[in-house]
């Protein structure tokens, strides 16, 4: 009786460390049940509602949570994992209003929906604050299962239900990987501990004879890890995936969970692997490197927005690596996340721009923004805007955060793979430009009246738009302003 007294009364005493993830899951949970029953089904729509208020909620709620530890050592809140936090909610806040416009035409709003966003999130929220081997594999998978079903949402669509079985047979398969990895190190070890700060301690005494145990354990974590933001050459599941699944979803997907992982990857290789960096350094190098050039080769192929996107979100998890590859200094953290923050903001508004013209039956294809300029002017504008500071253009914010994290690779000693990084970048800006020049040089395909844009899709591209053009105003302060948070 003591122990379990002693235990509980420990437990309690955590639970506000990990206040925002259980409003999001008890909000999740009273949804499907018994919420559910009682709103009819052509009512479901007003559960955007509740999700909206339940991610705003939960936001307020990490920005009071106190930092600390707790849980074992298996969880902690610090500058870090607020940072990437808010960065995840404000995901599933924006996924929340793009689905609107897509689920009212496809009559498929369901609570189900809105209930596996919040259940993906809160552990998306567990992820970038675990701080051992088993709570992270635990808060990964919470946050995958949701986002496989997500992704084979629509069920009368075959290319969903496609996409959704493929990401799921590939992440399982990654997530055995992974598993397998922790195994071997927490042999390599002693099998004492997962624990990051131990483990790293452990492995960097470890003796000559398990050498090679823990070289393979660490590439096997690297390669679950390399999975879940879609790196070279483990990213095969991407461009379907973001093909098939509902747009908001591949919105989402290339915005909160490529945040988390980022998170997690940052801890675990900066805490957890910094004593045995020689073991992951040079794989690690070559799989940036691979992705930068990989990502953007294969972009100038890609004949629809979503398998542009799919591709350029490969390219930008590679310059996001060069982070990683400095995880275990001051600003690699901050580096990383401001160009999350950055990415997060002009991903949101592309593909807000293009969920608005699918909903007028175009937008699927790049050649769908042929002579937009002229129908559409507004639309057109904020599409350039967010192209070109997709390209990190000068002086758009995504100059800045592009600077400031091959900034970082330089000081690193990273000079070779920063050069690559410089000329896949002007890889990149030909596709983004090419969708600028059809908007703005070539005829529109058919006579297209000018029509107004959604309440909604106003809100979101105005306010990407506006913060990218704000960002550029004051770009000399972003890695400061960033250090204050991360």
């Amino acid at each position: 009786m003591g122990f379990a007294a002693g235990l509980w009364g420990a437990l309690v005493q955590d639970l506000p460390l990990v206040y925002p993830q259980l409003i999001l899951i008890v909000t999740a949970t009273v949804m499907l049940w018994p919420g559910d029953l009682f709103v009819p089904r052509g009512e479901k729509r007003r559960w955007a509602y509740v999700t909206v208020a339940a991610l705003v909620v939960a936001w307020f709620a990490v920005s009071i949570t106190p930092n600390g530890q707790g849980f074992g050592a298996m969880f902690e809140v610090d500058g870090m994992a607020k940072g990437f936090q808010y960065l995840c909610l404000a995901a599933g806040i924006i996924t929340v209003f793009l689905s609107q416009l897509q689920l009212d035409a496809l009559g498929e709003q369901t609570v189900e929906y809105y209930a596996l966003l919040l259940f993906s999130i809160s552990g998306m929220l567990f992820l970038v604050g675990s701080t051992d081997l088993i709570s992270i594999y635990f808060s990964l998978e919470l946050m995958a299962l949701c986002i496989y079903i997500l992704v084979g949402y629509l069920r009368t669509h075959e290319r969903s239900i496609e996409a959704g079985v493929k990401y799921f047979l590939l992440g399982a398969f990654s997530s055995g990987i992974l598993l397998f990895g922790i195994s071997l190190l927490f042999a390599a070890g002693g099998g004492v501990t997962t624990n990051l700060v131990e483990l790293n301690d452990k492995l960097a005494l470890a003796p000559r004879s398990s050498s090679l145990l823990v070289f393979l354990g660490v590439l096997m974590v690297l390669v679950g890890f390399c999975f879940k933001v879609a790196a070279v050459p483990f990213h095969m599941w991407s461009p379907d995936a973001y093909d098939g699944a509902p747009t908001p979803i591949t919105a989402f997907m290339s915005m909160a969970p490529k945040a988390a992982s980022l998170a997690a990857f940052l801890r675990v290789f900066g805490t957890g692997f910094n004593g045995v960096s020689t073991d992951w350094v040079a794989p690690l190098s070559f799989v940036a490197a691979a992705s930068m050039i990989l990502g953007n080769l294969a972009a100038l192929r890609a004949q629809t927005m979503k398998r542009l996107l799919a591709y350029s979100s490969i390219a930008h998890v590679g310059y996001m690596l060069l982070g990683v590859l400095g995880a275990g200094s001051p600003g690699g953290p901050q580096a990383v996340w401001l160009y999350m923050l950055t990415y997060l903001l002009m991903q949101s508004g592309a593909f807000a721009i293009i969920i608005y013209l699918q909903g007028k039956g175009e937008g699927e294809r790049i050649e769908d923004f042929r002579g937009l300029g002229r129908t559409r002017p507004a639309v057109a504008f904020a599409m350039l805007v967010l192209m070109l500071s997709l390209a990190g253009i000068p002086p758009l914010v995504g100059f800045f955060s592009k600077f400031y994290l091959f900034k970082l690779a330089i000081e690193q000693g990273h000079v070779a793979l920063t050069t690559i990084a410089l000329l896949t970048s002007a890889v990149a800006a030909y596709y983004y430009l090419n969708v600028v020049s059809l908007m703005y040089f070539k005829e529109p395909a058919s006579d297209r009246a000018p029509q107004p844009v959604g309440s909604v899709t106003a809100w979101v591209v105005g306010l990407s738009c506006a913060l990218v053009l704000f960002g550029t105003c004051f770009g000399a302060k972003l890695l400061s302003w960033a250090a204050t948070i991360v």
